[in-house]
């Protein structure tokens, strides 16, 4: 079955930098199950995933494929330097109830296109699971050519691609480059901004941050734009993008959008808001704008619905 929709990237609850948030993971799981998402992607970039102690990342999966049971699809990230643990790690949230593994590149040393390709062919050959490729370069400063994503998409394990470059030129390449594997291949789009776009230009779906706060819009941006309806696209992307304007751009650096995402549904009553170390969370006047931001959207997003 060929993936498509709308895939939330959750923040993970914390009851501090070394606890999980139990009852914060429920609230998410069903708040998103209720919001119409197609999946959740657990240890991504918005989930803090390589900042957290494996402790909390094995419960966090184990805890979400629970209280999931089988309603959506659930997705691990098991970005790792080094295949044994990505494989150790791949088959403990198979067990545990996950549906799909998540990589990006390897971090730190950048890698040329034939490594690229050399690594995720071996992780795709060994893993339990299918294979979700992320394509991440600000985070881990090797980009995947569309050449090397058709040859990925080639492999039998490799299901899709999840894009965060930001580049609608590269996904746009990308999306002719594995048109020839489009039965069972799918392209996800990555930054809130572009989803709408992304999915009128044939996109499967989208990977968005800002699910985790409106999950019932971003799936109608999603529908909206797979059915042609660019008056309510629209209106929708806007909405989306003043969100992400607002909420991600009151710090500065990576973390933002974390801190951003994190102080907006802890006003929400969704989390707490509490971050993996090193990350700082929202305090005085970031945090007053990002509680005037969110009062602000909950009335636009009553509008839109």
């Amino acid at each position: 079955m060929k993936l498509s929709g709308i895939i939330c990237p959750m923040a993970t609850p914390l009851a501090s930098p070394s606890a999980l948030d139990k009852e914060g993971v429920a609230k998410m799981v069903e708040h998103l199950v209720a919001g119409g998402v197609d999946g959740i992607f657990l240890l991504g970039t918005t989930g803090e995933g390589p900042h957290l102690p494996y402790a909390i990342r094995r419960e966090l999966v184990a805890e979400t494929c629970r209280l999931v049971a089988g309603r959506v699809h659930v997705f691990a990230g098991i970005t790792e330097t080094d295949l044994d643990a990505a494989l150790a790690f791949a088959r403990f949230c198979k067990d545990a109830g996950a549906s799909f593994a998540v990589a990006a590149a390897p971090y730190y040393f950048q890698l040329s296109q034939g490594e690229l390709a050399a690594w995720f062919t071996a992780l795709a050959d060994a893993l339990p699971l299918p294979l979700v490729v992320y394509n991440m370069p600000s985070h881990v400063d090797t980009p995947i050519a569309p050449a090397t994503m058709a040859k990925l998409a080639a492999h039998p394990n490799v299901v899709a691609l999840k894009d965060s470059s930001g580049s609608i030129s590269y996904f746009n390449k990308v999306r002719v480059a594995v048109e020839p594997f489009a039965d069972k291949f799918a392209v996800f789009m990555g930054p809130d901004a572009a989803v709408g776009e992304a999915v009128l230009m044939g996109a499967d779906g989208g990977v968005c941050t800002g699910a985790n706060l409106w999950p019932r819009l971003f799936k109608e941006l999603h529908l909206a734009a797979k059915a042609g309806d660019l008056a309510r696209v629209r209106a929708l992307q806007r909405f989306t993008t003043a969100a992400n304007m607002r909420l991600y751009a009151v710090g500065s650096g990576h973390a933002s959008i974390i801190q951003g995402v994190k102080a907006a549904l802890s006003e929400m009553g969704l989390v707490r808001n509490v971050l993996a170390t090193p990350f700082e969370p929202f305090s005085g006047e970031k945090l007053d704008a990002i509680r005037t931001a969110v009062a602000q959207l909950k009335t636009e997003a009553a509008k839109n619905a």
